[in-house]
Order: C-alpha cells, then sequence, then structure tokens
C-alpha cells in the first residue's frame, strides 16, 4: 500500500549539501556567533544614548498646528438649526493641512538606526538556527509504530489507575451536595 518515493540521486546530494551547509553554519552560530553578538550587545546597551534616566533627554517639541475642536450642542432654544448647520460646517477644518511637517524625534531615530540593523542581523540568524533544528529532527517513516505505541503506552497508564482517576484520594464530593 506504501510506495516508497524515487527521488533523483544529483538532487539528493544537493540536499545533503545544503543539510551540511546548514548545520555547519548553525553549528557555528551557537557556538562562537551568539556568545560574541551577546558581548557586543552588552557592550551596545551600556552606551551612554541607551541609558536615559530622564525621559526628557530624548523629549522632542510638537510644532504643528491644532485646529480648534468643533462644538456640538443639543439645544434646542429657537435658534434656526439649519443656519447652525451651515455655521458648524464653515468652522470644519478642510483636511488639508497648508502648515508645516511634523519633525522626527532626531534622537529616537538615531537609536532606530542603530537597533534596526542588529534585529534584522539577529531574526536572519535565529532563522537559520531554526532550520537546523527543524532538520535534526528525525524523518517519521511510513510503517512505524511512533503513533501506537504511544497509544498503547497511554492505553496502559488509565486503565492501571482508573480507580484513581474514578476517585481520587482527597474526595470531597460528599460536601458538595
Amino acid at each position: 500500500m506504501s510506495s516508497l518515493l524515487k527521488v533523483n540521486s544529483e538532487l539528493k546530494a544537493k540536499v545533503e549539501t545544503f543539510r551540511e551547509q546548514i548545520t555547519s553554519e548553525a553549528e557555528h552560530l551557537v557556538a562562537s556567533f551568539f556568545p560574541k553578538k551577546l558581548l557586543e550587545l552588552d557592550h551596545f546597551l551600556k552606551e551612554p544614548i541607551f541609558n536615559v534616566t530622564d525621559l526628557k533627554e530624548i523629549h522632542s517639541e510638537i510644532k504643528c498646528k491644532v485646529p480648534e475642536p468643533i462644538l456640538f450642542t443639543n439645544s434646542h432654544d429657537g435658534i434656526d438649526m439649519n443656519s447652525r448647520k451651515r455655521k458648524l460646517e464653515e468652522d470644519v477644518p478642510s483636511g488639508n493641512w497648508q502648515g508645516e511637517m511634523m519633525k522626527c524625534n532626531a534622537k529616537l531615530v538615531d537609536l532606530i538606526e542603530r537597533v534596526k540593523p542588529e534585529i534584522r542581523t539577529l531574526i536572519e540568524k535565529c532563522n537559520t538556527v531554526k532550520m537546523w533544528v527543524q532538520l535534526l529532527i528525525p524523518r517519521i517513516e511510513d510503517g512505524n509504530n511512533f503513533g501506537v505505541s504511544i497509544q498503547v503506552i497511554l492505553h496502559d497508564m488509565i486503565l492501571k489507575n482508573i480507580e484513581k482517576i474514578k476517585i481520587p484520594r482527597s474526595s470531597n464530593s460528599e460536601a458538595l451536595y
């Protein structure tokens, strides 16, 4: 019923080469790169730009025009509602801000520009290690009894402990009724 998959020997060799390449790279990452990067990032975090005790040091003023709030009232004091509606519509800003653009916080942009490449590098390296771990997981071949053996073990454990499961040692069921 089960058929064996025939893979071209040339492709099989390429896959094995890829597997060996990932393995050697991941072993280098775990043994050498990550410890060095850890020390480098620790030194990086001790720099003055990252040790901000007072957030006012990285605060920057926001200089932009803020429109006046639109006030709506629900009062019925005899004023013509149509004229009031027209007046409110005239006061509504158009949404096109002709003022100046908001400037970025230069200190935060500096921090982001220094941290972003580190994050990108670490994500790539972690993906390599993740691939390596996935390649280390053994294949589950067709016809093995892996699932069956787990079911047989669980079944035995349940049968041997069925009384303990049905009636726990400290049964307080009498107090519940």
